[in-house]
């Protein structure tokens, strides 16, 4: 009997572990806020509780604790040892713990069910046929990743409103599904070297073309500062292909070389016609090419500053799992500001060394580091089997996913890929040797009997309990996280669907109600808050046609209870998460957008703007937002300081010089207006049909006129940043009791290069 029951929790097991590994990179669903990660994230952690539960109740059955050892065990756990040290200290312990939403990937959540994961798939393959068919299961995924690929690359997409898009992949990401191709490529490579080894030559050719043209039609990224052909995805497939060339060259090369190399030939004719003027506007590949929307990735100089930075103020175990985003933000050196993709906040490194140095610290990149040498160690080893393709096709693959880190961040699909591989591999070198390590731990003298049957020792039962109850408490809590956010992606639904703000309010109030540690629900919530207030002021509010308005006492009523939500929720958001610059903004831009309505609201506008500078310091918009602020009031020479703090920042941003030129004309120093005015022009005039072009142009003559004749053209032209269309700056709405924060302002220092 307990033969038989251990049998089929073993083949339960393996159902499960194969459905992990075969469905997460497949994995997307429209109900959660992020339909990508959350999905896949949510899958991997309902499975891996179970499969935890699964298998300690087969010690139970067994009689004894069987945890198979390997030589990754000791450097994951040191490694999850640094993440949980590092979630401790971090100064922002929930986005540690659950991750900075909708970004889950990299918090301590997901780095432990990565790791269960690894156990018990270590632990529970042991037999080269359930190698063999789990790396059928993780090539077949594959297979299916890169067809949709490269189906939606060329615009052939699944009937799905969220995959109608050309860079749609099942995995994620571009890089996500290149990254697990790269993994799977050693595999079908070596199959041709060895036809018939593991899979026969005409699938091993042919998953072996459909990986390598994947990767190159989707794998060019944007980095600044370096050439396309230098992306992740591209050395990655160098790489492979020059370790499988290396491996065969004591063969002969001349009956393989061919054949080897045909996927790479092959891809290579195909991005050579979609990069060369062939056919000019009638080559469909350079069309698919010049449109395909590539990733963009931090580049490396600027990813070590900002890690580097992150390193000496946290050196030992950094800012926290989840929390580059906020590193990024505090350290970003100013040149930034000179690539193309300087409004962006990054919210993950270079790759993962870069990223554990920051958020994790020494400690954790030591931990990462020896990780990596074992990995290495490992592989090289297995590369000396020459008689057993599949472990050498594997040891190849694990060598792999040290490149993948040195090259990338880790995505969820790269980590259980990754993951699945080192567990093969060690699985498979414990086969072939005919050797398990097992680590067996029972306590003899203690036995549980059931009708005089033998069932086991007592610990695996102690172990179990406490495991069932814990993985009971942690499936209500992720079950509860994950209907949160499926109200989340509701609200966004009906936040697009005109004349539903009201559905969107709600499903927001449950999503926070649900999970109120999430600062991403309550500045949402925030702002539509503003948006139904502002929508009555502007449908009832006084205007040139009705200057009395037509509010009514309960519409008051509603404004009040309404922006008093507002405020409130987007000061909660400040506080759960103060290292956010974004919800400093959100709460900033409401002050600012009821000046009319509540006094002093420009002042707690300004103060909140100050603290989001403080944490984003070298950000010009935001000194180019505190600049309309002070303009908009009519105090020229601090609208002047900070627009000039805007371009000092970025010495090539068009509408900060714009916004400086009005300024210091509207204070009377025309002669400077002009020289801003004619930058301006200078900037834009690589585009003379551009409207800001005409306008710019329009403000300099206007200029120019008034400095010639004492006369202005045109004395409408206002700064951008001192404009706004919000109803509740109107000066003639009744006065509201809005709570407020502190009323001194938190003016920063002004910037320099």
């Amino acid at each position: 009997m307990r033969q038989q029951i251990s049998a089929q929790l073993n083949n339960l097991i393996t159902v499960l572990i194969f459905a992990v590994v075969g469905l997460t990179p497949l994995l997307f669903s429209p109900l959660f806020t992020e339909f990508y990660e959350t999905t896949k994230i949510a899958f991997l952690v309902f499975s891996i509780l179970i499969l935890v539960v699964l298998w300690t109740f087969s010690w139970v059955v067994q009689g004894k604790v069987l945890i198979t050892r390997s030589p990754l065990d000791l450097p994951l756990l040191l490694f999850l040892a640094v993440i949980i040290a590092s979630t401790v200290f971090s100064a922002t312990r929930d986005i540690s713990i659950y991750g900075n939403f909708p970004r889950i990937h990299g918090s301590t959540v997901t780095y432990v069910a990565y790791i269960l994961f690894y156990f018990v798939t270590v632990s529970h393959l042991r037999t080269v046929a359930q190698v063999k068919n789990l790396l059928y299961v993780l090539l077949g995924s594959g297979a299916v990743v890169a067809v949709v690929s490269l189906l939606s690359y060329f615009n052939i997409y699944l009937p799905l409103p969220i995959a109608q898009f050309s860079n749609f992949s099942p995995a994620g990401s571009s890089f996500a599904a290149n990254g697990l191709l790269l993994l799977l490529l050693p595999i079908t490579l070596l199959s041709i070297v060895r036809p018939g080894r593991f899979v026969t030559l005409p699938v091993a050719l042919g998953l072996s073309i459909l990986f390598t043209l994947t990767i190159g039609l989707t794998g060019m990224s944007r980095i600044d500062g370096m050439p396309g052909v230098l992306s992740p995805a591209y050395i990655g497939l160098a790489v492979v292909y020059g370790l499988v060339l290396f491996l065969t060259k004591n063969q002969d090369l001349r009956k393989i070389l061919p054949i080897v190399v045909l996927p790479l030939a092959l891809t290579v004719l195909v991005l050579i016609i979609s990069n060369l003027p062939i056919g000019g506007n009638a080559n469909p590949l350079a069309n698919k090419a010049k449109d395909f929307p590539q990733e963009v990735q931090l580049p490396f100089g600027i990813s070590w500053k900002v890690s580097a930075s992150a390193f000496r103020d946290s050196a030992f175990v950094g800012s926290g799992p989840s929390t580059y985003l906020f590193d990024f933000t505090k350290y970003r050196p100013v040149e930034q500001n000179d690539s193309q993709f300087w409004n962006v906040r990054f919210d993950s490194a270079f790759n993962e060394y870069l990223q554990v140095l920051g958020t994790l610290g020494g400690l954790g990149l030591m931990a990462l580091v020896f990780l990596s040498a074992v990995i290495i160690n490992f592989g090289y080893r297995g590369l000396a089997d020459q008689e057993n393709i599949i472990a050498r096709g594997l040891a190849l693959s694990a060598l792999m996913v040290v490149v993948l880190l040195a090259l990338h961040v880790t995505t969820v699909v790269i980590m259980i890929a990754a993951l699945t591989v080192l567990a093969m591999l060690m699985a498979i070198h414990k086969a072939s040797n005919n050797k398990v390590e097992e680590l067996t731990i029972g306590i003899k003298a203690s036995k549980l009997y059931d009708n005089n049957l033998v069932v086991g020792d007592i610990l695996p039962v102690v172990i179990f309990i406490p495991v069932l109850i814990l993985a009971m408490i942690t499936f209500w809590k992720a079950g509860i996280v994950a209907v949160a956010d499926y109200h989340h992606r509701l609200a966004l639904n009906y936040a697009s669907t005109p004349g539903r703000g009201v559905d969107t309010y709600n499903n927001l109030v449950k999503a926070e109600n649900m999970n109120p540690i999430v600062d991403l629900y309550r500045t949402d919530l925030a702002q539509t808050n503003f948006a139904l207030a502002n929508a009555i002021a502007v449908a009832k509010g006084p205007s040139e046609a009705s200057p009395a308005g037509s509010l009514t006492d309960a519409d008051k009523e509603s404004i009040q209870q309404l922006l008093s939500q507002a405020i409130r929720e987007a000061q909660i958001a400040t506080v759960l998460s103060p290292n956010n610059p974004a919800n400093f903004e959100v709460l900033a831009a409401i002050y600012r957008q009821i000046s009319g309505v509540a006094d002093n609201a420009l002042t707690f506008a300004l103060n909140a703007y100050g603290q989001a500078i403080s944490l984003d310091p070298y950000n010009p918009l935001l000194r180019l937002n505190v600049g309309g602020i002070y303009y908009s009031v009519k105090n020229y020479d601090l609208a002047i300081r900070f627009f000039t703090d805007a371009v000092n920042l970025k010495p090539d941003y068009a509408n900060a010089y714009y916004n400086l030129a009005i300024a210091l004309r509207d204070k009377g120093d025309l002669k400077n207006a002009e020289a801003v005015a004619q930058r301006v022009v200078t900037l834009l005039q690589t585009d003379t049909e551009n409207p800001d072009y005409k306008q710019a142009s329009e403000f300099l003559k206007d200029l120019q006129a008034r400095i010639a004749t004492g006369a202005a053209q045109n004395t409408a032209i206002t700064p951008p940043a001192a404009t706004s269309s919000s109803a509740l700056q109107n000066q003639n709405l009744p006065k509201l009791d809005i709570p407020a924060t502190d009323k001194n302002v938190a003016t920063p220092p002004a910037a320099t290069r």
